[in-house]
């Protein structure tokens, strides 16, 4: 039986691979108003002129926690070999289903695990750089099983995602601060109308891709001007 050779990936070639849960997809909103797809575009018109070429790959899926985007992580990630990985998962990891009995979806301790265990398989798979989101806030202010709002769950697990990243050594993107000093009103007009108050409108993923966009160039223009271009 004769094997494709399919050959090395070309240096003139960048993968860039965002994964994540339903804020990484940009649930409810189409595109081109995603953040992902409003990041990817400014990247593209950077590289006009550049030998370089892109391939972007979202990998965001609504519901999901970090133990099923792990479960996932082969085919959504490894098998593309990417040079630069975003990951951005948290607010189905702290959340605390009533059918749980108040037990968050994932516990803090495998929260943080799974983190880590991402960002060893995006490196050794290829990737050269690492982009690690926390979370922004949200208006989700009811009382769970657990006795905390599901606010409070979110900013116990942004704590452990700037402790994973200062601890594996790769960049933090600090979500959290561009909608941190909104007040309600302001806040309600970056997210989802009730009955939702948590996925991004329009707005929100504007805000959102101006935070995160310094982080991705950056990381590119690394990679750019180690590869000689």
């Amino acid at each position: 039986m004769q094997t494709l050779n399919v050959g090395r990936k070309p240096e003139k070639l960048v993968t860039v691979v965002f994964m994540g849960d339903s804020i990484t997809e940009g649930q409810y909103v189409h595109p081109p108003h995603r953040w992902v797809d409003i990041v990817s575009g400014e990247v593209m018109k950077s590289y006009l002129n550049s030998p370089l070429n892109f391939v972007f790959l979202t990998k965001g899926i609504s519901g999901e926690t970090t133990r099923q985007g792990l479960e996932r992580f082969p085919s959504d990630v490894q098998v593309h070999t990417p040079d630069l990985v975003t990951i951005q998962f948290g607010l189905n990891d702290c959340n605390c289903w009533a059918t749980d009995f108040g037990l968050p979806r994932v516990s803090e301790a495998a929260y943080r695990a799974n983190l880590i265990e991402m960002i060893e398989r995006s490196r050794r798979f290829g990737a050269e750089k690492i982009v690690l989101s926390n979370n922004h806030s949200t208006l989700r202010q009811k009382p769970l099983l657990n006795g905390r709002t599901l606010e409070e769950q979110r900013k116990l697990y942004n704590a452990i995602v700037s402790d994973v990243a200062r601890e594996a050594d790769v960049q933090f993107c600090d979500i959290d601060s561009e909608f941190a000093g909104l007040s309600r009103r302001e806040l309600e007009n970056e997210l989802l109308p009730y009955p939702d108050w948590l996925h991004l409108s329009h707005s929100g993923h504007e805000r959102y891709a101006r935070k995160i966009l310094p982080y991705v160039a950056s990381g590119l223009q690394e990679i750019a001007k180690a590869r000689g271009f």
